[in-house]
């Protein structure tokens, strides 16, 4: 069993480090990365797939997710370095305004598309979400796994194949997603609720502004627990174990558990090391480190942040049932396993 969860850790972590990549060209003289052959993985009974398989390709424009506002995604040439994402008709809002969530992409990928599911879900409750970095090819808005169609055992290479070569060095040149872009989009959105003739002119929610993340990302969000402009932030399968000195703002923290997620352990450790702050910390039973973004609507994930969003930014009192009290939703569901501080 132990040599069973070592070649899965190694198949998770393989996959989690090349989910925002295609493979590089080498350097001079090098043959290019060889990419991870998915379609030959195998993973265990009972794991959650991160995406809906056999799902069809919407439009950006094409209104989807499960609020009673169907949401599009966006290029907006005033802000090159994200896609937007909001309610489809900006007037069915009345006057309503749009919280804002700025997101930062597992890996720090430059793809703004990269968590479109999970991002339009989130608008379509009557948000604005900006995912870091410009539109990206509708491939990377999916991950393709095998579990619906088990060829071998997880690290097993094909038969008759030589081993992959060595994954080349990053590119240095490559964007990332950052710290100091993720506060530029929170800027980005204030200036445009001030903006005559912008489409998002008196339509936000400037003093409801939530920094949420995934990996790399997750780290990014933990940031900005001492921004001024934030309310709230999230951190998925991901962890910033500098965050605790001047914190000051209610924390969401979700990982899969020690066998799915390579980001268990960090983030059960930032959870024990914050003491000044609510801070709501969940881990599912093989959840994988991929999580359920990509999948129709988010999945789980996408119902999580939706309900936390409603309730540290509208103080929607229903959607903090899912995690006030002995018997949250989450605490009673038995996939779950909760802790929490300063939340009850």
């Amino acid at each position: 069993m132990r040599d069973f969860k070592m070649s899965f850790l190694v198949a998770i972590v393989s996959v989690a480090a090349l989910q925002a990549q295609t493979p590089a060209p080498g350097r001079a003289g090098q043959a290019p990365a060889a990419p991870i052959d998915r379609a030959s993985i195998v993973w265990p009974p009972g794991y959650v797939e991160p995406n809906t398989p056999g799902m069809p390709y919407l439009t950006p424009d094409t209104p989807t997710g499960t609020g009673p506002l169907k949401a599009i995604m966006a290029s907006d040439p005033g802000a090159p370095e994200f896609v937007t994402y909001h309610p489809a008709d900006l007037n069915a809002l009345g006057d309503r305004k749009m919280p804002i969530l700025v997101w930062g992409n597992g890996s720090c990928s430059y793809i703004g598309n990269r968590f479109r599911y999970f991002l339009t879900e989130i608008a379509s409750h009557g948000y604005l979400a900006l995912g870091g970095g410009p539109m990206g090819p509708k491939e990377r808005e999916t991950i393709t796994m095998a579990s619906n169609n088990p060829t071998r055992a997880v690290g097993a290479p094909p038969p008759g194949t030589a081993p992959a070569a060595p994954a080349q060095p990053a590119n240095p040149a490559q964007r990332r997603v950052t710290v100091e872009l993720l506060s530029q989009g929170i800027g980005w959105a204030m200036a445009e609720n001030s903006r005559p003739g912008s489409k998002f002119f008196g339509r936000l929610d400037t003093n409801a502004v939530a920094v949420m993340g995934q990996s790399c990302g997750a780290g990014l969000a933990g940031t900005f627990g001492s921004d001024p402009r934030v309310k709230t932030v999230g951190m998925w399968m991901g962890s910033n174990p500098n965050m605790t000195d001047k914190h000051r703002v209610p924390v969401l923290l979700i990982t899969g558990d020690e066998t799915y997620d390579i980001a268990y352990g960090r983030g059960k450790a930032n959870f024990e090391a914050i003491d000044n702050v609510p801070i709501f910390h969940a881990w599912r039973e093989k959840l994988p480190h991929l999580g359920t973004f990509r999948q129709q609507n988010g999945g789980e994930q996408g119902r999580i942040a939706v309900a936390w969003l409603q309730w540290q930014l509208r103080g929607d009192e229903t959607a903090a049932r899912m995690f006030t009290g002995d018997d949250c939703t989450l605490c009673r569901d038995s996939n779950w396993h909760v802790q929490k501080k300063q939340i009850d």
